[in-house]
Protein backbone atom coordinates (compact mmCIF):
# COMPACT_ATOMS: atom_id res chain seq x y z
CA UNK A 1 0.00 0.00 0.00
CA UNK A 2 1.10 3.08 -0.46
CA UNK A 3 1.52 6.43 1.34
CA UNK A 4 -1.53 8.06 -0.13
CA UNK A 5 -3.79 4.99 0.14
CA UNK A 6 -2.16 4.44 3.84
CA UNK A 7 -3.33 8.35 4.56
CA UNK A 8 -6.75 7.71 3.10
CA UNK A 9 -6.79 4.27 5.66
CA UNK A 10 -5.80 6.27 8.56
CA UNK A 11 -8.32 8.89 7.47
CA UNK A 12 -11.24 5.61 7.06
CA UNK A 13 -9.63 4.83 10.91
CA UNK A 14 -10.42 8.20 12.62
CA UNK A 15 -14.32 7.94 10.51
CA UNK A 16 -14.98 4.62 12.11
CA UNK A 17 -13.65 5.45 15.67
CA UNK A 18 -15.96 8.60 15.47
CA UNK A 19 -18.93 6.27 15.16
CA UNK A 20 -17.62 4.07 17.70
CA UNK A 21 -16.85 6.28 20.61
CA UNK A 22 -12.85 5.76 19.81
CA UNK A 23 -11.04 9.36 19.30
CA UNK A 24 -8.07 8.62 17.40
CA UNK A 25 -6.10 11.09 15.45
CA UNK A 26 -3.34 10.71 12.97
CA UNK A 27 0.37 11.59 13.90
CA UNK A 28 3.78 11.28 12.18
CA UNK A 29 4.79 11.53 8.69
CA UNK A 30 0.79 10.79 7.81
CA UNK A 31 -0.10 13.88 9.65
CA UNK A 32 2.35 15.51 7.59
CA UNK A 33 1.07 15.06 3.94
CA UNK A 34 -2.32 15.88 5.15
CA UNK A 35 -1.31 18.92 6.36
CA UNK A 36 1.25 19.56 3.22
CA UNK A 37 -1.00 20.62 0.16
CA UNK A 38 0.13 23.27 -1.75
CA UNK A 39 3.98 21.85 -1.25
CA UNK A 40 3.41 18.11 -1.15
CA UNK A 41 5.75 17.79 -4.23
CA UNK A 42 8.43 19.22 -2.29
CA UNK A 43 8.44 16.11 -0.12
CA UNK A 44 8.75 13.46 -3.33
CA UNK A 45 11.79 16.52 -4.08
CA UNK A 46 13.14 15.48 -0.87
CA UNK A 47 13.03 12.26 -1.22
CA UNK A 48 11.72 11.29 2.07
CA UNK A 49 11.16 7.72 2.84
CA UNK A 50 7.92 6.13 2.97
CA UNK A 51 5.94 5.11 5.66
CA UNK A 52 4.17 1.75 5.97
CA UNK A 53 2.93 2.50 9.05
CA UNK A 54 -0.54 4.72 10.82
CA UNK A 55 0.27 5.92 13.76
CA UNK A 56 -2.52 7.56 15.89
CA UNK A 57 -2.82 9.06 19.54
CA UNK A 58 -6.05 8.23 21.08
CA UNK A 59 -7.31 8.18 25.18
CA UNK A 60 -6.19 5.95 27.74
CA UNK A 61 -10.29 5.93 28.59
CA UNK A 62 -11.28 4.25 25.51
CA UNK A 63 -8.72 1.15 25.17
CA UNK A 64 -10.99 -1.11 25.39
CA UNK A 65 -13.60 0.40 23.02
CA UNK A 66 -10.38 0.74 20.53
CA UNK A 67 -9.38 -3.37 21.24
CA UNK A 68 -12.83 -4.50 19.98
CA UNK A 69 -12.58 -1.98 17.51
CA UNK A 70 -9.45 -3.12 15.68
CA UNK A 71 -10.14 -6.71 16.71
CA UNK A 72 -13.54 -6.31 14.78
CA UNK A 73 -11.55 -4.95 11.44
CA UNK A 74 -9.39 -8.16 11.43
CA UNK A 75 -6.66 -6.81 13.03
CA UNK A 76 -4.41 -8.47 15.91
CA UNK A 77 -2.90 -6.73 18.71
CA UNK A 78 0.97 -6.99 19.20
CA UNK A 79 1.11 -9.60 21.97
CA UNK A 80 4.14 -8.66 23.34
CA UNK A 81 2.23 -4.94 23.96
CA UNK A 82 -0.59 -6.85 25.10
CA UNK A 83 1.78 -8.48 27.48
CA UNK A 84 3.32 -5.18 28.40
CA UNK A 85 0.19 -3.37 29.54
CA UNK A 86 -0.07 -4.78 32.66
CA UNK A 87 2.94 -2.78 33.82
CA UNK A 88 1.10 0.17 32.54
CA UNK A 89 1.95 1.19 29.24
CA UNK A 90 -0.17 3.51 27.63
CA UNK A 91 0.28 2.15 23.63
CA UNK A 92 -1.09 -0.30 21.45
CA UNK A 93 -0.15 -2.05 18.00
CA UNK A 94 -2.43 -3.80 15.88
CA UNK A 95 -1.24 -5.46 12.75
CA UNK A 96 -3.29 -6.66 9.84
CA UNK A 97 -1.55 -9.54 8.52
CA UNK A 98 -3.74 -9.56 5.30
CA UNK A 99 -2.56 -6.06 4.16
CA UNK A 100 0.63 -6.33 6.03
CA UNK A 101 -0.62 -3.18 8.06
CA UNK A 102 0.67 -2.20 11.71
CA UNK A 103 -1.50 0.50 13.32
CA UNK A 104 -0.72 2.03 16.67
CA UNK A 105 -2.04 3.94 19.22
CA UNK A 106 -0.13 6.43 21.77
CA UNK A 107 -2.77 6.93 24.71
CA UNK A 108 -2.78 10.22 26.65
CA UNK A 109 0.86 11.09 25.63
CA UNK A 110 3.63 10.85 23.58
CA UNK A 111 6.55 9.49 26.19
CA UNK A 112 9.80 9.61 24.19
CA UNK A 113 12.77 11.85 24.68
CA UNK A 114 10.44 13.74 26.36
CA UNK A 115 6.78 13.92 27.30
CA UNK A 116 4.07 15.42 25.20
CA UNK A 117 0.20 14.82 26.79
CA UNK A 118 -2.47 15.08 25.02
CA UNK A 119 -5.12 14.87 26.94
CA UNK A 120 -8.17 17.70 26.05
CA UNK A 121 -6.02 18.32 22.91
CA UNK A 122 -7.40 16.03 20.48
CA UNK A 123 -10.61 17.99 19.34
CA UNK A 124 -8.52 20.99 18.33
CA UNK A 125 -8.20 18.86 15.02
CA UNK A 126 -9.30 16.02 12.83
CA UNK A 127 -8.20 13.56 11.36
CA UNK A 128 -4.84 14.73 12.64
CA UNK A 129 -3.41 16.19 16.21
CA UNK A 130 -3.44 20.03 15.39
CA UNK A 131 -0.08 21.59 13.83
CA UNK A 132 1.88 22.74 17.00
CA UNK A 133 1.09 19.36 18.54
CA UNK A 134 2.76 17.62 15.14
CA UNK A 135 5.46 20.41 15.09
CA UNK A 136 6.63 19.19 18.64
CA UNK A 137 6.32 15.58 18.08
CA UNK A 138 9.36 16.25 15.98
CA UNK A 139 11.49 18.56 18.06
CA UNK A 140 10.84 16.27 21.08
CA UNK A 141 13.27 13.78 19.23
CA UNK A 142 16.64 13.70 20.73
CA UNK A 143 18.28 12.09 17.87
CA UNK A 144 16.59 13.15 15.08
CA UNK A 145 16.45 11.67 11.91
CA UNK A 146 16.80 13.42 8.43
CA UNK A 147 13.41 12.30 7.43
CA UNK A 148 12.11 13.95 10.64
CA UNK A 149 14.05 17.31 9.15
CA UNK A 150 12.80 16.67 6.06
CA UNK A 151 9.11 16.64 7.09
CA UNK A 152 9.17 20.11 9.42
CA UNK A 153 10.87 21.81 6.05
CA UNK A 154 7.68 20.57 4.28
CA UNK A 155 5.47 21.80 7.51
CA UNK A 156 7.22 25.06 7.93
CA UNK A 157 7.04 25.54 3.88
CA UNK A 158 3.48 25.32 4.17
CA UNK A 159 2.35 27.31 7.60
CA UNK A 160 2.68 30.66 8.75
CA UNK A 161 3.10 30.91 12.74
CA UNK A 162 0.24 31.95 14.80
CA UNK A 163 -2.17 31.52 17.51
CA UNK A 164 -5.29 30.42 16.34
CA UNK A 165 -6.43 28.69 12.96
CA UNK A 166 -6.03 25.17 11.33
CA UNK A 167 -3.50 25.70 9.08
CA UNK A 168 -1.50 28.19 11.63
CA UNK A 169 1.45 26.52 13.98
CA UNK A 170 0.09 27.64 17.35
CA UNK A 171 3.44 29.47 18.76
CA UNK A 172 2.03 30.33 22.19
CA UNK A 173 1.52 26.53 23.18
CA UNK A 174 4.52 26.07 22.15
CA UNK A 175 6.21 28.71 24.20
CA UNK A 176 4.55 27.82 27.23
CA UNK A 177 6.03 24.12 27.16
CA UNK A 178 9.65 25.38 26.56
CA UNK A 179 9.79 28.40 28.74
CA UNK A 180 8.85 25.74 31.60
CA UNK A 181 11.25 22.96 30.61
CA UNK A 182 14.69 23.74 30.22
CA UNK A 183 15.39 20.14 28.44
CA UNK A 184 12.41 20.31 25.55
CA UNK A 185 13.59 23.59 25.04
CA UNK A 186 16.53 22.75 24.32
CA UNK A 187 16.38 20.00 22.23
CA UNK A 188 14.05 21.79 20.48
CA UNK A 189 16.02 24.55 19.61
CA UNK A 190 19.04 22.22 18.41
CA UNK A 191 16.53 20.72 15.99
CA UNK A 192 15.48 23.63 14.81
CA UNK A 193 18.74 25.35 13.84
CA UNK A 194 19.27 21.33 12.38
CA UNK A 195 16.04 22.19 10.04
CA UNK A 196 17.85 25.79 9.45
CA UNK A 197 20.97 24.14 8.51
CA UNK A 198 19.52 21.12 6.22
CA UNK A 199 17.36 23.57 4.52
CA UNK A 200 20.35 25.71 2.67
CA UNK A 201 21.88 21.85 2.04
CA UNK A 202 18.81 21.24 -0.34
CA UNK A 203 19.25 21.87 -3.92
CA UNK A 204 15.88 21.38 -5.08
CA UNK A 205 14.45 23.96 -2.66
CA UNK A 206 13.89 26.99 -4.64
CA UNK A 207 14.95 30.36 -3.19
CA UNK A 208 11.50 31.48 -2.64
CA UNK A 209 10.51 28.29 -0.17
CA UNK A 210 13.80 28.05 1.36
CA UNK A 211 13.41 32.43 2.76
CA UNK A 212 9.94 31.55 3.42
CA UNK A 213 10.94 28.11 5.86
CA UNK A 214 14.11 30.36 7.68
CA UNK A 215 11.89 33.66 8.22
CA UNK A 216 9.61 30.97 10.04
CA UNK A 217 12.56 29.24 11.68
CA UNK A 218 13.91 32.72 12.89
CA UNK A 219 10.71 34.03 14.02
CA UNK A 220 10.15 31.03 15.95
CA UNK A 221 13.47 30.66 17.41
CA UNK A 222 13.72 34.61 18.85
CA UNK A 223 10.38 33.76 20.10
CA UNK A 224 11.83 30.93 22.12
CA UNK A 225 14.95 32.72 23.45
CA UNK A 226 12.87 35.88 23.90
CA UNK A 227 10.21 34.10 26.01
CA UNK A 228 9.90 34.92 29.92
CA UNK A 229 11.17 31.82 31.41
CA UNK A 230 10.05 29.94 34.94
CA UNK A 231 12.25 29.80 38.13
CA UNK A 232 12.20 26.03 37.48
CA UNK A 233 13.80 26.59 34.04
CA UNK A 234 16.62 29.16 34.72
CA UNK A 235 17.62 26.51 37.67
CA UNK A 236 17.69 23.72 35.21
CA UNK A 237 19.97 25.87 32.73
CA UNK A 238 22.46 26.51 35.30
CA UNK A 239 22.88 22.83 35.30
CA UNK A 240 22.90 22.37 31.42
CA UNK A 241 24.03 19.21 29.80
CA UNK A 242 26.40 17.83 32.45
CA UNK A 243 22.77 15.90 33.53
CA UNK A 244 20.86 14.05 30.73
CA UNK A 245 17.92 16.66 30.05
CA UNK A 246 16.44 13.47 27.78
CA UNK A 247 14.63 10.05 28.28
CA UNK A 248 16.32 7.34 26.46
CA UNK A 249 13.87 5.78 23.65
CA UNK A 250 14.25 1.61 24.39
CA UNK A 251 13.06 -0.81 21.73
CA UNK A 252 9.18 -0.76 23.29
CA UNK A 253 8.64 2.98 22.47
CA UNK A 254 10.17 3.53 18.86
CA UNK A 255 7.96 5.38 17.04
CA UNK A 256 7.36 3.17 13.52
CA UNK A 257 7.09 6.73 11.44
Amino acid sequence: MDTPELLDLGKQLVEIGAERGVTLRILGHLAIRDHVKEHIELLELLNRVPTHDIDFVGYSRERTQAEHMFADLGYEIDPSVAFSQEYGLQRLIFHHHENEIMAEIFLDQLNMSHNLDFRGRLDLDSPTICLVDLLLSKLQIQDISEKDIKDMIALFAEHELGSTGRELIDVSYLLKLTRDDWGLFYTAKKNLDLVKEYSDRYGVIDDSTRQSVKTRLDSLLLSMEDEPKTLQWKLRAKIGTRVKWYQDVGDVEDIHR
